[in-house]
């Protein structure tokens, strides 16, 4: 995947320029002034960072940038942000920007307009600039993580994937744990508590018709007084009795039933009469017989109505508590039973997760501690490897080393945060990456890293800017060496006043200005051939070219040009 085309209109001193890049080491130089920087600056803007109504042209109101990646379907990180954002991508990956000077800006993606940060998220999937520049995946110590667990190879990697996979049951676990609704500390409250409302309903043995019942009886014991005065008003007055005042009705009809029966001789026209006296002298017995024993039940024990209110108040405590009605009491009593033995069932099945938790967390315990070595092993061989080639560029005194802070919990990535840091001077305390003042440094730093991490760092095209600010001789041959390298894995981009970064690349842009019609216009030229020649020997000679140079920039690339062939047929053998 490479950046593979570059327009630029009314930006800074440019009028319409489009460039196309191509895989491998593109160089770009020119006059000190000629606009180098504006090239750097253009990307940028494409990378996501901030614009300035002064990057527009002098005379125009907006300004546009276009950028064209060739995309390779197997660069997930890529697809996974077009994805997020619903972006279709097919085999070219178009992003452009307007800035306006009314500060307006318009960005897009394959067309579609796209928020700022959209920009930002894929510039940091698809280029590296190194130089005086914020855009750069190497401060970012989330990156070191990935750097350095990939160039510890595969025994680090399957140690990370287990603890992963790990994690991942673990989490699995807790989720399920979680799905069961509460903690061990609450299910155990919860069970307490319906518990005791459960034996508490379940004792008072509640019988849906007995509180009626029982109310009943209490109204008939609180007026049994006056049901006693009735019955027995009822009963002398009715059938009469030994000490009855006057004689009874039943008394009353049976003499006259008997004085109309002797008096039927003479006229049976009586007959019906004396069978209905009868009829009621026979029902007036009977009641005075029910009434008889009405009174004989009319019969209680002092304690009884204390006991029946004691009853009744269970009934009234209850249904006050747990239902409007003894059948919503019975149904919550029900309910809390089946709660009960879900909880019950719940507990067990909490009890075998958190067991299962246990024993996974330790597991995980193990695995980060060992991954922890591995990775400290690695930093060491990888801290040899870059103080090594920093001092190939110029930087003999320089100090590399992979800090580790132990986290208070393991996470899915180990118990520790790495950070790489970095000391340009000997008595000068190691410090992050993105503490880095000079641009060279920077530049050489990131160079060093690139090319010992090169096969672990996916990012396609690489940036670089001054990397050869205040180096020369032999550092920067051994520069040039490792930037064709890493070129043979990325794209790399390099502004450069080396002649020895311009031998080394595939293809040379020259940066120059020219005035017309009064104004200044920043223009690139792709240089081949003698032209090639002609602008390396400049650059061999400060500015001026000569036979001597012109020769020695052809041995320069024609020294580059072989140990290219060395260097392909040396691959091919491996």
């Amino acid at each position: 995947m490479v950046l593979s085309y570059l327009h630029m209109q009314n930006f800074a001193l440019i009028d319409n320029l489009s460039l196309e890049l191509f895989p491998g080491m593109n160089v770009f130089t020119g006059e000190t002034g000629a606009g180098k920087s504006i090239l750097i600056g253009a990307i940028n803007l494409i990378l996501g960072e901030r614009a300035s109504s002064e990057q527009i042209r002098s005379g125009s109101e907006q300004a546009l940038i276009e950028a064209v990646f060739i995309v390779d379907d197997k660069y997930d990180p890529l697809h996974t942000i077009m994805d997020e954002y619903g972006l279709t991508i097919s085999e070219e990956l178009i992003i452009s920007r307007e800035i306006s000077r009314s500060g307006r800006n318009t960005c897009r993606v394959n067309g579609r307009i796209v928020p700022l940060g959209t920009l930002k998220e894929l510039g940091n999937v698809l280029v590296d600039l190194h130089g005086q520049h914020s855009h750069q995946s190497l401060l970012k110590p989330e990156k070191h993580f990935l750097l350095l667990d990939e160039y510890g190879g595969d025994e680090l990697l399957t140690e990370k994937k287990r603890l992963a996979e790990l994690f991942a049951n673990w989490e699995r676990v807790r989720q399920k744990l979680k799905s069961l609704g509460i903690s061990r500390e609450e299910r155990a409250r919860q069970l307490e508590l319906l518990r005791y409302q459960s034996d508490e309903i379940n004792k008072a043995e509640l019988n849906p018709g007995e509180e009626e019942t029982l109310s009943q009886r209490l109204l008939l014991l609180n007026n049994m007084e006056k049901l006693l005065s009735m019955a027995n008003r009822a009963y002398a007055e009715i059938y009469g009795g030994e000490a009855a005042a006057s004689s009874s009705v039943f008394d009353r009809i049976t003499a006259v039933k008997e004085e109309m029966s002797s008096l039927l001789k003479i006229d049976d026209k009586l007959e019906p009469f004396i069978s209905i006296l009868e009829e009621i002298a026979s029902t007036l017995a009977e009641l005075g017989h029910d009434l008889y024993n009405y009174l004989d039940n009319l019969t209680f024990f002092p304690e009884e109505v204390e006991e029946i209110e004691s009853r009744l108040e269970v009934y009234r405590r209850l249904k006050k508590k747990y239902g409007m009605t003894v059948e919503e009491v019975l149904s919550f009593a029900e309910k809390c039973s089946e709660e009960i033995a879900e909880l019950e069932s719940s507990e067990e099945a909490a009890l075998l997760l958190e067991k299962e938790m246990n024993n996974l967390w330790q597991e995980i315990e193990q695995c980060a501690s060992i991954l922890t070595e591995k990775r400290k092993q690695t930093a060491g061989i990888l801290t040899k490897m870059v103080e090594g080639v920093l001092g190939e560029l110029g930087m003999e005194n320089a100090q590399f080393s992979v800090k580790f802070a132990e986290r208070e919990v393991a996470s899915r990535h180990g118990k520790e945060e790495i950070e790489f840091l970095f000391s340009a001077n000997p008595g000068e305390p190691l410090k992050p990456l993105a503490r880095i003042i000079s641009a060279g440094e920077m530049a050489r730093v990131m160079l060093a890293l690139k090319s010992i991490l090169a096969e672990q760092d996916h990012i396609p095209t690489l940036i670089f800017d001054e990397i050869d600010s205040g180096i020369g001789g032999k550092t920067i041959q051994k520069v040039a060496e490792k930037m064709s390298r890493l070129s043979k894995n990325h794209q790399v981009i390099c502004v450069t006043h080396s002649p020895q970064l311009a031998g080394a690349a595939d293809h040379q842009f020259y940066i120059f200005k020219e005035i017309t019609g009064g104004r200044t216009t920043t223009c690139v030229s792709y240089l081949q051939g003698e032209k090639r020649v002609r602008e390396i020997a400049r650059m061999l000679n400060g500015g001026v070219t000569s036979e001597i140079t012109r020769k020695h920039a052809e041995e320069l690339l024609k020294m580059y040009k072989i140990a290219k062939e060395q260097e392909a047929w040396r691959q091919e053998q491996e």
